[in-house]
């Protein structure tokens, strides 16, 4: 039997502590873990009501043309998973979303499977950066927020719901160049310096918006993504190669 939810009775927690709901790809342990190294105290399933999952934060039109957040519905719930971090954590996340340049922070009153409610931090996009309506996201993107809701036990509806989201359609060679990219974002966060990468980022989608001729958006994407994409693809290989990489 779930305990009353009231007011009085939130999740216990140490003053310095904060409650992050993770609603898009943080959801999944592996990506809130890698890409900013982070430590994850506690998770737990929960849902907040009044709120929707959004894909209206402006991307990189042709990479990622959009993200998740979140956005005021009153009949709407959106489930996703409370996590507890330390202080210094939670500025790593905050840094590897972007910083103060893509999300607000919201703080929302959550509730746990369990019953439980808590007040958490939840990302919205940012008024600047939204887009004029939802955008679907990249399907590499979709399945990390799929894989989360199912590997946290989320409700099966609502997994039902993600799975049915349409998908942006991405080219091969679009499509390589993203999951190189996104392999060189986790391996700056276990590093414990996601700010290469959120400057990067933040530099393709200057280029994306920037209305310059196609050719000299060309030749910046050229010079912004050419060290990288050499530097993730040498690692992609000695993952795949490991033994053949020792000997040489």
């Amino acid at each position: 039997m779930s305990t009353p939810i009231t007011a009085e009775n939130p999740l216990e927690q140490t003053v310095e502590d904060i409650w992050n709901f993770a609603i898009g790809s943080n959801m999944h342990p592996n990506k809130m873990s890698g890409r900013a190294n982070l430590v994850i105290k506690e998770s737990f399933p929960a849902k907040l009501k009044g709120w929707r999952l959004a894909f209206n934060l402006r991307g990189i039109s042709w990479l990622e043309p959009s993200m998740a957040g979140v956005e005021p519905d009153p009949g709407e719930t959106v489930h996703g998973v409370l996590v507890r971090l330390s202080p210094e954590d939670f500025a790593k996340l905050v840094q590897s979303e972007g910083g103060d340049q893509s999300y607000a922070r919201e703080t929302v009153e959550v509730e746990t499977y369990c019953g439980k409610v808590q007040k958490a931090v939840v990302f919205r996009a940012l008024e600047a950066r939204k887009l004029p309506q939802d955008r679907p996201p990249t399907l590499r993107y979709l399945e990390l927020i799929r894989t989360g809701a199912r590997l946290n036990s989320l409700d099966p509806e609502y997994i039902e719901k993600l799975d049915a989201i349409p998908h942006y359609q991405k080219g091969l060679i679009t499509n390589l160049i993203s999951k190189l990219l996104f392999d060189m974002a986790m391996c700056f966060g276990c590093l414990g310096v996601p700010k290469l990468m959120v400057f990067l980022f933040v530099s393709l989608r200057w280029v994306d918006e920037s209305g310059l001729p196609s050719l000299a958006k060309g030749l910046l994407y050229a010079l912004l993504l050419t060290p990288t994409l050499s530097i993730a693809s040498i690692l992609r290989i000695r993952h795949l190669f490991p033994k053949a990489a020792k000997q040489v």
